[in-house]
């Protein structure tokens, strides 16, 4: 009989918490139609729903990238933004600043952030799960070094730290490249990350995001308002 792994038993106690976590059917403009269903729910009648995604850049210019926890029953083990999760029922984007600090031990103002914009993401997963959802984007720069970061390991598995052009050119053509990485028990875990590493169901739609979180950094760095 094999060992009990009690990681393994939190993180799948913890998806099926979250499968059951109440979602608003929301029409294309992102406004809530009345109906209400679990995160399960959704993902199996492929309703529109809403999502918050924050991409991090570090004080050496380079985007946080994360690997997906291998207890998430989507994009299990992938690369995916730095910090993403679903707007529950009733809920707005800054409330879902929780999950920055559930993820990464990193408290977050709203005032640190900069809207990116909304992108649409249609995932559909040979399991049946069919993810539609409106992601509203963010980014911000945060002075903490990658060794400061503290993930959870039943979300996250490793936080890489990737220069912005790079991490276009891997979503968008598959390109790797080199990035240093910490894993969730703060050991070094520098990879080369490639094209076999992404949700390769969301990698297109990705592209957009990480192209405007590149305009945003090009604009803040032309603007003298980082070195």
């Amino acid at each position: 009989m094999s060992k009990p792994d009690p990681l393994r038993e939190r993180g799948e106690a913890l998806a099926r918490q979250d499968a059951d976590e109440p979602l608003d059917v929301v029409d294309d403009q992102g406004r809530p139609t009345g109906v209400v269903k679990s995160r399960r729910e959704v993902h199996r009648d492929g309703d529109l729903h809403r999502a918050f995604h924050l991409w991090i850049v570090d004080p050496e210019g380079r985007v946080l990238v994360q690997r997906r926890s291998p207890y998430k029953d989507t994009g299990a083990g992938k690369l995916d933004v730095t910090v993403g999760g679903h707007l529950r029922s009733g809920e707005f984007w800054p409330q879902a600043l929780r999950e920055v600090e559930e993820e990464l031990g990193l408290p977050v103002e709203v005032t640190d952030l900069h809207a990116l914009g909304t992108f649409r993401s249609d995932r559909r997963y040979g399991d049946g799960t069919n993810d539609r959802e409106l992601h509203e984007t963010f980014a911000m720069r945060t002075s903490r070094p990658l060794a400061g970061f503290r993930p959870d390991p039943r979300e996250v598995d490793v936080l890489y730290a990737v220069p912005c052009a790079a991490a276009v050119a891997l979503w968008r053509d598959g390109t790797p490249v080199y990035a240093v990485g910490r894993d969730a028990h703060d050991r070094p875990a520098d990879a080369l990350l490639h094209a076999g590493d992404l949700i390769e169901e969301g990698r297109a739609e990705t592209v957009p995001a990480l192209l405007a979180l590149v305009a945003w950094a090009d604009d803040e760095r032309a603007s003298g308002r980082v070195d």
